[in-house]
Parts: C-alpha cells; structure tokens; sequence
C-alpha cells in the first residue's frame, strides 16, 4: 500500500443543534463541505457569527486564513454568510524549500455566499447553499530536456478562475449532505513527474590537483504541461455525533462519526476521480461543544482505474490523519 502521511491542523470548534461537524479538506486542499452555518450556530442563535479561523494543511502544505461574517439582521431561520479566504503554499513543496532553499509562493483567494434556508422545512431539516469563487495563482518549475542547454529549466506562471454551487443539509439532527459543482481552469503541473536537477561546477587547485566541486540542486517537473477547463463535482455524507447534556456521565467520552465523499474533475481527458472515507473522534469541551480531535482518512486515487494504470487498488490508497484544535 502506498502510504501517503497527511496531516491537517485546524483551528476550529463547531456544533449544529447539538451535533459536530469536522471542517473537512481533501489530500489536495480542497474543501469537502461548506460548514459556515455550522460556526454560525456555535456563535449563538442571537447573534450570528464574526469569526476568523487558522488552518494548516500539510497534504498541499498550505496555510490558510478564514474571515465568516454573518449577515447583520440576523434571524436564525433566514440570514447569509460572506466568506473570506486566502491560502498560501509553496508550489514546488516544502522539501524544496527545506532543501535547496527555492520558494515558489502559490496563493489562491477565495469568497463564498451562503444563504440559510433554501427549501428546508425548520422543522423537517435545515439546508443552505450559495455560490463560491475562487483565483489562484501559482508560478511553476519545468524542466525540458531537449531545449538549449541554457533554457532547459524554466518558470510557468498559472492564473486561474473557479466558480461553484453547493447545496447543503443537515437530516434528521444526525446527517449531513453537502454536494458541490463548478467550473475551473486548472493545470496537470501535480500530475507531471517529479526531477531534482543538479549544476555542478569544478575548480582544480593547479598546485595540490585538488578538485572541488560546488553543487547546486532545484526541484522541477518534467513531462508536457497543459492547462484547460475543467468542471469539479464533490459529494459528501456525514454521520456526526451527538453533544451531552451538561453534567452528564457521558460528557468525557469520546464519540465516533465518519465522512464519505466522492470528487470527480471533468475534463476533456478522462475524468480524475478520488473517492474516500474518514473516521473522526469527538470530544466535549466545557462550552458544550462537541469538537473533533482526531481523524483517519482514507483516499483512494481512481478507484476504478478509468486511467488503466493496472497497478491494483492498493497501491492507489493514501492514508491520511487529521488533528483539530478549538481556537
């Protein structure tokens, strides 16, 4: 199995009519759920929300800032959320960083709207839903080995747009359905292959013969780079857990629940399709608030080889662990 070890610290604590729910990435950074009414329901039915959150993901070893602020006249039933975003990474990854000293800053800004209910019955079921715009840029590191010695390693630089809708619900106080589509300009850089290039340079003394070497390394991607559109499409259920009565025996225990998603980017070339299941633990603290404070995630890579790559599933599989933190 092909273990891919990913970490995700982030720093929040929600609840929803007495239940939690984990701010969810994928391995590649993206967001699984829209949970903004979630906060906003921790912050208190009276009041709405006015927030900011801290996240670190090491799976695209990115840090992220979140501003959710509710809309003023605020009535639990029927109000907006506007959220602001920014997440910064570096393109070429941290060990490039750690081990040649190349930073290539990668950011992507990002706004949301979303609006408290949609259709839902108060008394059936909760929904929410809005739309999501996103721009990132990136500048990448390419390598081509049959141009003129001179130019064979070269900077690409990548701007590109997203939009997309989601709708969101919260069933039977134990249920959530979140499913989101859109479009987006996007780049097969993370697919390309992988080389660390090395320039070396030699003096000879002329009196001892001593030879000395100076090495310099940077961290590129070989292969054809191409850019398009493509058309996202995420799909996720929640089973989350229930919060204890104050005072109770159970309060000290910790409580599981599990998240299946589905996410396939559409394209001109055969769809990428990554299917997973993560396993979170919960635990009360004194506010009441039943937060998450680990999880197992578990992602297959084209679960159903549509690529052909005939490696068999276990070798597609990366595992995945998630620590939250309340801020």
């Amino acid at each position: 199995m092909k273990k891919q070890i990913l970490w995700t610290i982030m720093f929040a604590g929600c609840s929803f009519t007495g239940f939690s729910q984990v701010l969810l990435e994928d391995k590649q950074g993206d967001q699984i759920a829209n949970n903004a009414p979630v906060y906003t329901q921790t912050a208190g039915a009276d009041r709405g929300i006015n927030t900011v959150l801290i996240k670190l993901n090491t799976g695209d070893q990115s840090l992220g800032f979140d501003y959710i602020v509710s809309s003023k006249s605020f009535d639990p039933s029927n109000y907006r959320i506007h959220e602001f975003s920014v997440k910064a990474k570096p393109t070429d990854g941290a060990a490039a960083v750690l081990n040649n000293g190349q930073f290539s800053p990668g950011l992507k800004f990002n706004y949301s709207l979303t609006q408290v209910s949609l259709f839902a019955d108060q008394s059936a079921f909760t929904d929410w839903g809005g739309v999501t715009i996103a721009y990132v840029i990136d500048k990448y590191s390419l390598y081509k080995k049959d141009l003129a010695f001179a130019g064979q390693v070269y900077s690409q630089s990548f701007k590109g747009l997203s939009i997309a809708l989601n709708y969101n619900a919260l069933i039977k106080s134990r249920w959530i359905f979140n499913a989101h589509f859109g479009y987006a300009r996007t780049s097969n850089y993370g697919a390309l292959n992988t080389v660390n290039i090395q320039d070396i340079s030699s003096i000879t003394d002329p009196e001892t013969m001593v030879i000395r070497q100076t090495v310099k390394s940077k961290t590129a991607k070989e292969g054809v780079y191409k850019e398009g559109d493509s058309y996202p499409l995420m799909i996720a259920l929640t089973k989350a857990t229930t919060t204890d009565a104050p005072g109770s025996a159970s309060v000290a225990k910790l409580r599981l629940g599990y998240t299946v998603y589905l996410k396939s980017i559409m394209s001109a070339g055969k769809p990428e399709t990554n299917a997973g299941l993560l396993f979170f633990l919960t635990k009360q603290n004194k506010s009441g608030i039943r937060a998450p404070v680990f999880g197992l995630d578990v992602q297959a890579q084209d679960p159903f080889d549509v690529h052909r790559v005939n490696n068999g599933l276990q070798n597609r599989l990366a595992i995945g662990f998630t620590t939250v933190f309340t801020l």
